[in-house]
């Protein structure tokens, strides 16, 4: 297989570890916001702003958070499995780009 191909193969998968990402984070945060926190802090249900505040920390959050360890899992796997130089990179500069004889 070429650059090109194990350069898409590997953003399938980035793509799909992201996605299961989101979906742990946004699991873990509704069970935290909507299920331990009230039992916690029973006074932060009560107020009013609070039932637009916490679905908004909820998705932020997961996506954030997603994000977040998303990028690091990449850079680590970069510098561990030396990608940079099996992979084809996905953006270069304009100056950088091969001739193509097409």
């Amino acid at each position: 297989m070429n650059k090109k191909g194990k350069t898409v193969v590997f953003m399938i998968i980035a793509t799909l570890l992201n996605l299961v990402l989101l979906a742990v984070f946004f699991l873990l945060l509704f069970a935290f916001l909507f299920g331990l926190l009230p039992t916690l802090v029973p006074a932060v249900m009560e107020i009013p702003a609070m039932s637009f505040v916490l679905p908004l920390l909820w998705f932020g959050g997961a996506i954030f958070l997603s994000f977040l360890v998303y990028s690091r899992l990449i850079r680590w796997a970069t510098v561990k499995f030396d990608l940079e130089n099996k992979l084809d990179p996905i953006f270069t500069p304009k100056k950088n780009r091969r001739e193509r004889g097409e």
